[in-house]
């Protein structure tokens, strides 16, 4: 039930409060924000401020918090950011004394909406997701208020929603979706939305009214006469989608949206397609086990300069090309500016000192805008001049169209600006000290007036000081009393009787007389309208530039790519990269290829290796190998490198042959997800489906470990169907790694496909040595002991280890890798007696428990040689595990 009030300001509260429910109300008193009722026991608590109560008159008792709206950003950030949306309710009249000050809604900030640049990461966007579902495809469509960015598709789907879904939630990671109401009614859809981290979900109440009328409101705002201008014509779920999300901005923001001016239709298959798995585990924004930047791909070879640059960089690190001559327009650019190095440094000089044009052009628009952000815009386009100067001369066709795209008549304005606004200029527009002295005649014959009072003012002073014979008496001004005269105590007794008394001080008395009262009130009036009219002007002013918005959008996208460019030359640079050979098909070959976050990390430090990867014998690789010798780190840097050569970049390694891929999936480690309700095996085997129904010929495929999450004889079976499936019916190129080494049987099976590769160990010491070289061949061992002593497991586990692995050797791995590759029942496998039981039996009598670590690895090392295993199969002999040095013991 509403509850109702008296008094005039709380109904004005309550009528506002009405029409944003779904909102924390800031309401503005004076220089505060006041939240009331509930609104005030959230903020109160959300905020950790104290939480007041009105006190009682017509209304009785009413809870209250607020902040000071000078400090106002960064209490709504802490608000949004625990899901709640805030309605800034402002005074849009001035106090007359006479009835009540209006207020409005000004602008609702959400999640997708902040524009305070303290609560926004610089080289992230910042977008609000808009889904709509209909039978048979969906419509996505994303925008960022905080650089104007709109991107919209339609994708078809049949059983499974939630795979197409995913990859596009992990393409853009909003930090907002909103669906319509019926939607969100939709447990099993909004439980899945939840899943996604640091995303609140809202409905929209008018989503059916925007999306109903979609082509109409579209039409309205870009100013065109068909969708076909955008490519969305026909794509009627696109629509509805782009339509609602337009509905959804022009309310939270009132219209203020004029800096989205296209809307940009994309299709996963424009870009190599990377699932949430693959962006993931190849670590491409954030580590797996930190969740942190630092040590991802994206840390690791970002060297841009700009804000924009940084962004733009995520986005084709999200968005790898797949067509051939885009990726060679992008590798000459960087080729033609390692040839260049000297006009490179004086871009790159420019770009370190440009400001965000896209987050100053969207805070303007939506009306948040200041003088500063003008004054950083001018100073920033003086600089894009600069940059198109040098680089309309340099030879790569790309970085012409770049310099090309920065008109001079959009950057030109700068000098607008230079002419209007002083360059010490107030931060807020309304209190003045913007606007240049020359600029408007009404505002030059106002403020004439006022320097002529201020001259009566220093006359007052100098003409009282002589009447009173006080020649310590001061004509002073603050914003509660406005202007006084002040006498210290010293003297009051020379004070005149029509001096009016104000206020008492510690050190003595101000006073007012009324002829001070006339010429104050001339000179806070002339004061008012020389702010009333800055105001007016720096609007003006606002609007001029906000007319060539797209030109300038467009000049910051350049600026954008050439800061990519600059990033991925200097990078080739530094690290010796090389230029890839694209080829539309055909073998994938790599030599002499590092990983480039782990060479980077190490400060260069790397040892390299060589990739095959083709149609024939070299289609699937079966990698073997110890733990912690490279297989995981070779798998992925295949992976990076073909990434990088689809982004346009160049890539460590001496040389390589790349193939354009359509998509790359990367399956790797032993993970749940528990709030999905999927174990480990499951989410294993959901991401395995995802990659065989999903996965062509044209596809890299790495697959890290498959079957691990399940008993050894079903995980077996599972690995090798799987490895067969994409010999058979996919045809991909694949990096199969496994412990399992009954599946180097596959060679022997699928000869013409399967080749056997291995991480190389050196055993010519007492411990084998990882060199982390990968060669053809066999592995015999996966060294787990060896490894987990190195670890640091205590020497009784390691040591009965392996005395427990000499017993499970008796059933040769021969024999079980014999039944996969025939009849593939494992029902047949039988446990045969060996001929030298005897032995067996006598290691089982063993009581390892009452042994010392040194007596047990004695009677292993006879046991050893009465096998006549002679240091065979890896069950390594007391004399070399007792030759070990310090540092490794």
């Amino acid at each position: 039930m509403t509850r109702e009030f008296s008094t005039p300001m709380m109904r004005q509260y309550m009528e506002i409060k009405q029409e944003h429910e779904d909102c924390l109300l800031f309401f503005r008193l004076g220089d505060f924000y006041e939240l009331f009722l509930d609104d005030a026991k959230i903020g109160a608590k959300v905020l950790d401020i104290t939480l007041t109560r009105r006190p009682r008159g017509k209304d009785g008792e009413i809870p209250m918090a607020g902040v000071p709206h000078h400090a106002a950003d960064g209490y709504i950030a802490k608000l949004v950011k625990a899901g709640h949306k805030v309605a800034l309710c402002e005074q849009i009249t001035e106090p007359t004394g006479k009835g009540i000050v209006e207020r409005a809604v000004v602008r609702i900030i959400t999640p997708g909406s902040i524009l305070d640049e303290k609560s926004l990461s610089k080289k992230d966007n910042n977008y609000t997701f808009a889904l709509s579902i209909g039978e048979k495809s969906i419509g996505i469509a994303v925008a960022d208020v905080s650089t104007g960015d709109f991107q919209t598709t339609e994708l078809a789907y049949g059983d499974e929603l939630r795979p197409i879904l995913e990859n596009e939630l992990i393409r853009f990671t909003p930090s907002e979706c909103i669906i319509s109401t019926g939607e969100y009614s939709n447990r099993e859809l909004v439980s899945f939305l939840k899943l996604q981290r640091h995303m609140n979900i809202y409905p929209f109440a008018e989503w059916d009214d925007h999306a109903e009328d979609a082509k109409k409101l579209l039409k309205d705002h870009f100013a065109i006469s068909s969708l076909k201008t955008f490519g969305i014509d026909g794509y009627k779920e696109a629509q509805k989608a782009c339509g609602a999300l337009l509905g959804y901005l022009r309310h939270t923001q009132k219209d203020r949206i004029g800096h989205f001016k296209v809307v940009k239709w994309y299709t996963p298959d424009e870009f190599v397609e990377l699932d949430r798995s693959t962006i993931m585990n190849l670590e491409l924004f954030s580590t797996i086990r930190e969740r942190d930047e630092y040590g991802s791909f994206v840390s690791a070879i970002d060297k841009t300069v700009t804000a924009m640059g940084g962004r733009l960089l995520k986005e084709w690190i999200r968005k790898p090309l797949t067509r051939g001559e885009e990726m060679e327009e992008r590798l000459d650019a960087v080729e033609n500016l390692l040839q260049v190095s000297a006009a490179r440094e004086k871009v790159k000089k420019e770009l370190k000192s440009m400001y965000d044009v896209e987050r100053i052009l969207s805070r303007l628009s939506v009306g948040v805008g200041t003088p500063a952000d003008l004054l950083n815009l001018k100073y920033t386009l003086e600089r894009m001049l600069g940059v198109k100067r040098i680089t309309e001369k340099m030879g790569s066709d790309l970085i012409q169209k770049l310099a090309t795209s920065i008109h001079p008549d959009a950057v030109g304005i700068y000098k607008i600006i230079a002419k209007y606004i002083r360059e010490e200029a107030t931060v807020d527009a309304r209190h003045g000290g913007v606007i240049k002295d020359g600029i408007d005649p009404e505002l030059d014959a106002i403020r004439a007036e006022t320097a002529g009072n201020r001259e009566w003012m220093s006359a007052f002073e100098k003409e009282e000081r002589a009447k009173t014979g006080i020649n310590s008496l001061k004509v002073k001004f603050n914003k509660v009393f406005g202007y006084y005269i002040e006498v210290t105590k010293t003297n009051v007794d020379l004070v005149p009787d029509h001096y009016i008394r104000k206020q008492t001080m510690v050190n003595g008395e101000r006073y007012i007389t009324p002829e001070l009262k006339d010429y104050e009130a001339r000179i806070l009036k002339a004061e008012e309208k020389i702010h009333a009219r800055e105001y007016e002007l720096f609007l003006e002013l606002v609007d001029l530039v906000l007319k060539e918005m797209l030109l300038l959008q467009e000049a910051s996208k350049s600026i954008a790519s050439l800061d990519c460019l600059i990033s991925f030359t200097e990078l080739a640079e530094e690290f010796h990269y090389a230029r890839p050979v694209i080829q539309s098909e055909g073998e994938l070959s790599i030599t002499s290829g590092r990983h480039p976050v782990v060479e980077i990390l190490n400060g260069g430090n790397f040892v390299p290796n060589d990739a095959l990867l083709n149609d024939v014998e070299h289609s699937l690789l079966v990698i073997t190998g110890p733990n912690m010798a490279g297989k995981s780190v070779f798998m992925r840097q295949t992976a990076l490198i073909v990434l990088m050569a689809h982004i346009g970049m160049f890539i460590p390694a001496e040389s390589a042959n790349i193939p354009i891929i359509d998509k790359l999936f990367v399956r790797s480690g032993a993970a749940d997800s528990v709030s999905s309700g999927l174990s480990t095996f499951m989410l294993e085997m959901v991401e395995t489906a995802h990659i065989l129904n999903n996965a062509t010929e044209k596809s890299l495929v790495i697959m890290d470990e498959i079957g691990r999450g399940t008993t050894t004889y079903d995980g077996i079976s599972i690995a090798w169907s799987v490895a067969e499936y994409l010999i058979q019916k996919v045809g991909s190129k694949t990096l199969f790694a496994t412990h399992y080494h009954e599946l180097q049987k596959l060679e022997d099976e699928y000869p013409n496909r399967v080749t056997n590769y291995r991480m190389a160990v050196d055993e010519s010491g007492a411990e084998p040595v990882f060199i982390h070289r990968i060669e053809k061949g066999r592995a015999e061992s996966s060294y787990a002991v060896v490894v987990a002593r190195r670890a640091g497991v205590p020497e009784e586990v390691t040591t009965n280890a392996e005395v427990v692995l000499l017993h499970l050797r008796r059933t040769p791995t021969t024999e079980m890798s014999t039944v996969v590759a025939g009849s593939k029942d494992l029902s047949h496998l039988e446990d045969k007696e060996e001929s030298n039981q005897g032995l067996v039996n006598e290691l089982l009598a063993l009581d390892i428990n009452a042994m010392t670590p040194v007596d047990a690895l004695a009677e292993l090392s006879n046991l050893q040689k009465k096998l006549g295993k002679n240091n065979q199969g890896r069950v390594i002999s007391y004399d070399a595990l007792t030759d070990v040095t310090e540092e490794e013991s």
